[in-house]
C-alpha cells in the first residue's frame, strides 16, 4: 500500500525551545568535542515540577532547523519564550564566533553524513518504491537540515557542499511527483514550496 504513513508530526514550539536551550548551554563543548550528534536531556513539556525529562539526540543542523522553525512560528511564542529563544540563539552565536573553523568543519561533516544517509535511502528506493513512499517523510528530514546547515556555512564551505547537494537533488527530482506537504500541515507555512520543494510530494511508484 503506497501511502505517506510515516507523516512527521511537528514538535511543539516548547519542545523545540527546550532542545535549543539544552544545546545552547553546552554548545562550545559540543563544537570542541567534534562529534556530530549529542544527546541532551530536556524536560517533558507540560511537566510543572520539572521532574520528568527525556533524552533527545541533537546536532548543529538540528539546532539550526529548530531555530528556523521557532522564528517562523514566533506568533505562537509568549513574550517570555521569545526572550528565551533570543538568549539561546545569542549563546550559540557566541560559541560559534569563538570557534568558527571548528564549527564550520563540524557542520560540513554533518551535512555530508546526512547526504550519505539520503543517498543510501535513495538506493533502497530503487529496490522498493512502495516502502520508499512510506518512509520518505521521515527520511527527507535530512535534506531539510542540510538546507539549514548550508545557510550557516561560509561561502567557501557552502560551495564545496553545493555540488554534492545538487547530485542528491537531481536524484530526488528524477523520482518525485509533486503533491501535498508531506509533514504535518500545521507547519507548512514554515517551509515554503519554492525553497523546500522536496517536502511537497512523494516518490512515484515507477
Amino acid at each position: 500500500m503506497a501511502s505517506k504513513l510515516s507523516t512527521v508530526i511537528a514538535a511543539a514550539p516548547e519542545t523545540d525551545l527546550a532542545v535549543v536551550e539544552a544545546m545552547a548551554e553546552q554548545f562550545e563543548s559540543y563544537i570542541l568535542g567534534g562529534q556530530v550528534y549529542r544527546t541532551v536531556v530536556v524536560p517533558t513539556p507540560g511537566d510543572r515540577r520539572g521532574a520528568a525529562a527525556r533524552q533527545v539526540q541533537s546536532s548543529g543542523g538540528d539546532v539550526l532547523a529548530r531555530l528556523h522553525k521557532l522564528a517562523a512560528q514566533s506568533e505562537l511564542l509568549s513574550r517570555e519564550q521569545a526572550q528565551r529563544v533570543a538568549e539561546a540563539r545569542g549563546a550559540i552565536e557566541k560559541a560559534t564566533a569563538r570557534l568558527p573553523s571548528h564549527y564550520q568543519a563540524l557542520l560540513l561533516r554533518e551535512a555530508r553524513a546526512r547526504l550519505n544517509s539520503l543517498n543510501w535511502f535513495l538506493d533502497d528506493c530503487s529496490e522498493n518504491r512502495r516502502e520508499c513512499r512510506v518512509q520518505y517523510p521521515f527520511e527527507i528530514r535530512n535534506r531539510q537540515r542540510i538546507a539549514e546547515i548550508a545557510k550557516a556555512l561560509e561561502a567557501e564551505n557552502a560551495g564545496a557542499l553545493a555540488t554534492q547537494v545538487a547530485a542528491v537533488d537531481q536524484r530526488l527530482q528524477g523520482m518525485m511527483t509533486g503533491g501535498e506537504f508531506v509533514w504535518e500541515a500545521a507547519v507548512a507555512h514554515v517551509y515554503p514550496r519554492e525553497a523546500y520543494w522536496y517536502l511537497y510530494g512523494l516518490p512515484a511508484l515507477q
